[in-house]
C-alpha cells in the first residue's frame, strides 16, 4: 500500500473523533465536509499528484500577513491545470500565550460596524500555557455578528475540542473569502500525523523490515516528545508516548502526505536545513514512494493594500491593539480572495 494511501485510510478511520460524540448525523456530515474530510475530498487528495501544505495555528483569527498563505494556495490551485490538493495541517498544540495568532479571543465585526471580541480563555500566568486542543469546544453565538461569522460560530460548536472548533470556524471564513473552493482543501490536525506515526511504530504485526513502520520507529526514537498533561499543559515524554514532537520531527512527518510543497516564509526557509537533516537521517528506512517535503516561499502580498480596513475599523483596531484579520476582511469585503489575485505576477511554486 502506498504511504499516502495508508495515511488517508487512517484519517478516514479517525475522522469521526474530530466531531462531538453527540452531534446529529447531519452535523457530522457538514463538519467533515467543511474540514475536507468527507469521502469526496479524501478521494481527491488520494488521487492528487502533489500536495500543498500550510501550517496554521489553531485560532479563530488569521492576522495579516499570515492571511496570504491560504490566499496564495488558492491562487496557485486556480492557475494549475491539475491542481494540487491543499492540506492545512493545523497545529492543535498551540497554547494561549501565542501572540501571533491570539487564540484566547475572537475578534469579529458586528453588523453595527463595531469590532467585537469574544474572549474564549484567560491568559493569566498560571493558565496561558494551556493548549487549545485540551479545552472544550466553542459554544457561542457572537453578539450582533454578520452572516459569515454566525455561520462560522454555528459550525464551530460541533468540534470535539476547541482546536477543532477553530478549524471549523476557519474553514467557513476561508470559504467565504474565496480562498477555498469545493473539495480542494483538507484541514488536518497535526495530532493525527503524530498518532499515525506512533501507531505504525508500535504495530507488532508489521515485519521488522516493513519500510513505513521502520521509518516511523526511527522517527519516534529520534524525536523529542511532549504530551498533554492533566492540566492541559505539555510535558516532556518519550517519542512513542507523544501527542506532539519537536518542531523538526513534526515537519518530517509531512513526508506522509504525498509529494508536497510546504508553504512558508523566510523564517521557515532559514531553519529548513535542520528539517532536511532529520529527513536525511530517516531516508535509510523510507518507503520507495516517500518524497522529502520541500519549502515553497510565499510571495509578499499586503492584505491591507488589496482589502484593507475601513477608516472606522482601522481606528477601532488601533485602540484595541489588534491587527486586521481575514475574518474582518470578509465582513468588509466579502469574497476578496476570489476577485483579487495579488500573486498573478509571482513565479510558480518551486518544486
Amino acid at each position: 500500500m502506498r504511504t499516502k494511501t495508508a495515511f488517508i485510510d487512517y484519517v478516514r478511520r479517525r475522522r469521526r473523533d474530530l466531531v462531538r460524540a453527540d452531534a446529529p448525523a447531519a452535523a457530522v456530515d457538514e463538519s467533515l465536509a467543511l474540514l475536507g474530510l468527507d469521502d469526496a475530498a479524501l478521494a481527491r487528495w488520494a488521487a492528487s499528484e502533489s500536495v500543498l501544505v500550510s501550517l496554521p495555528h489553531a485560532s479563530p483569527n488569521v492576522f495579516d500577513p499570515r492571511t496570504r498563505v491560504c490566499w496564495y494556495a488558492g491562487s496557485v490551485q486556480r492557475r494549475e491545470a491539475n491542481p494540487a490538493h491543499h492540506v492545512r495541517v493545523v497545529l492543535t498544540h498551540t497554547n494561549f500565550s501565542d501572540l501571533g495568532w491570539r487564540p484566547y479571543a475572537w475578534w469579529y465585526l458586528g453588523e453595527d460596524g463595531q469590532v467585537r471580541c469574544h474572549r474564549q480563555f484567560t491568559r493569566n500566568k498560571k493558565r496561558k500555557h494551556v493548549t487549545v486542543g485540551s479545552r472544550p469546544p466553542m459554544d457561542v453565538v457572537p453578539e450582533e455578528a454578520a452572516r459569515t461569522d454566525l455561520d462560522a460560530s454555528r459550525a464551530a460548536r460541533w468540534g470535539a475540542d476547541l482546536a477543532v472548533s477553530y478549524m471549523l470556524l476557519g474553514s467557513v471564513v476561508e470559504r467565504a473569502a474565496g480562498m477555498v473552493t469545493g473539495r480542494t482543501v483538507t484541514y488536518l490536525p497535526l495530532s493525527l500525523l503524530v498518532s499515525f506515526v506512533r501507531e505504525q511504530a508500535a504495530d507488532p504485526s508489521s515485519a521488522g523490515d516493513e519500510p513505513l513502520s521502520a521509518w516511523c520507529r526511527l522517527l519516534t526514537d529520534r524525536a523529542q516528545g511532549r504530551r498533554t498533561g492533566p492540566d492541559g499543559v505539555l510535558v516532556e515524554c518519550p517519542g512513542r508516548q507523544a501527542t506532539v514532537f519537536d518542531n523538526y520531527s513534526n515537519l518530517a512527518t509531512l513526508a506522509l502526505l504525498g509529494d508536497c510543497r510546504v508553504l512558508g516564509g523566510a523564517k521557515m526557509a532559514g531553519y529548513w536545513p535542520h528539517v532536511q537533516q532529520r529527513l536525511d537521517a530517516l531516508r535509510q528506512s523510507a518507503a520507495e514512494d516517500m518524497r522529502d517535503p520541500r519549502v515553497a516561499l510565499v510571495p509578499d502580498a499586503d492584505l491591507l493594500r488589496f482589502a484593507g480596513p475601513s477608516a472606522a475599523v482601522a481606528a477601532q483596531l488601533e485602540r484595541l491593539g489588534v491587527p486586521y484579520s481575514q475574518g474582518l476582511a470578509v465582513a468588509e469585503h466579502g469574497d476578496f480572495a476570489r476577485r483579487i489575485d495579488p500573486f498573478e505576477a509571482a513565479a510558480p511554486v518551486a518544486g
